[in-house]
Formats: structure tokens, C-alpha cells, sequence
């Protein structure tokens, strides 16, 4: 059985993911490569921007998904960061990557949370989206059935 693809669900996912992606990296080159606490707001948004968006997408593409979306999009959010710390811990040390400005967290940030979040794109495209009942449904389907005598 072949699934059906949300096209409408994907494009809305995916352009807002591309704008928070965009975002995240703009406000990371506009740190300059400092590191305190003048461009904290920036670095925030750097690894915040495409999660953030992604929810808004999912939210504007599927709205009765808002507690999935919620969870999908701060697990994305949340796990990432321990993901790209354990990467450049591969190359740096803690002190080094300090001194650095952690030349590999924040872009491998960015980059995983595109990924992730392109992936929870794909995947809710590929889930079918049931509409929404009717508040008389309900009333209806509970009512006794009339039987003839």
C-alpha cells in the first residue's frame, strides 16, 4: 500500500523550516565570532530559529496537531544541542572549543536541527491528516436506532 503525500503539508513545513534555518544562520554570522555576552541574543536564536519555525509551519499546515508538533519540535530542539556538543567533542576539547567560539557547536546546530526538522517535514506529510468531526457527529452516531415494529 503506497502512502499519500501532502504536498500542501510539506511545502508549509519545509518553507518555514528554511526560513528558521536562514534565520539561525544570519544570526549566527552577525555574532562576528564573539563569544559574550553582547550577541547572547543572537546565539539564542541561532540554535532556537528552526525548531521555532518548524512548529509554526506544522501548526499552520495541521492545526489539530499542536501537542505533537509542540513535542516533536522541542525534542528536535532539546537533544540537538547534546548532539553537536558530542560531535565537536570529537575535535575539540571543552577549553579549546571555548577559546575557539565553538567553531563547530553552532554551525552543527543549525545543521542537524535542518535536517531533523526536515525529516519531521517528510514524515508528517506521509501521515494521512483526518479531518476534523463535526460537533453534531457525535449526537448523531450516540442516538438509539429507531426499529420498525
Amino acid at each position: 500500500m503506497t502512502k499519500r503525500f501532502d504536498t500542501r503539508t510539506a511545502l508549509i513545513i519545509v518553507g518555514l523550516t528554511i526560513l528558521g534555518a536562514a534565520w539561525a544562520y544570519y544570526n549566527y554570522v552577525a555574532t562576528g565570532g564573539r563569544r559574550d555576552e553582547s550577541v547572547l541574543r543572537a546565539l539564542v536564536w541561532a540554535v532556537f530559529a528552526t525548531p521555532f519555525a518548524t512548529f509554526i509551519g506544522w501548526l499552520i499546515a495541521r492545526p489539530r496537531e499542536g501537542w505533537l508538533a509542540a513535542y516533536i519540535c522541542f525534542c528536535i530542539y532539546f537533544f540537538t544541542t547534546f548532539v553537536a556538543a558530542r560531535i565537536e567533542s570529537f575535535f575539540y576539547d571543552a577549553t579549546a572549543a571555548e577559546v575557539a567560539g565553538h567553531p563547530i557547536y553552532f554551525p552543527g546546530v543549525i545543521i542537524i536541527n535542518f535536517i531533523a526538522a526536515l525529516v519531521a517535514a517528510v514524515w508528517r506529510a506521509r501521515t494521512p491528516y483526518a479531518p476534523a468531526k463535526a460537533s453534531g457527529d457525535e449526537e448523531l452516531s450516540k442516538a438509539p436506532e429507531a426499529s420498525a415494529s
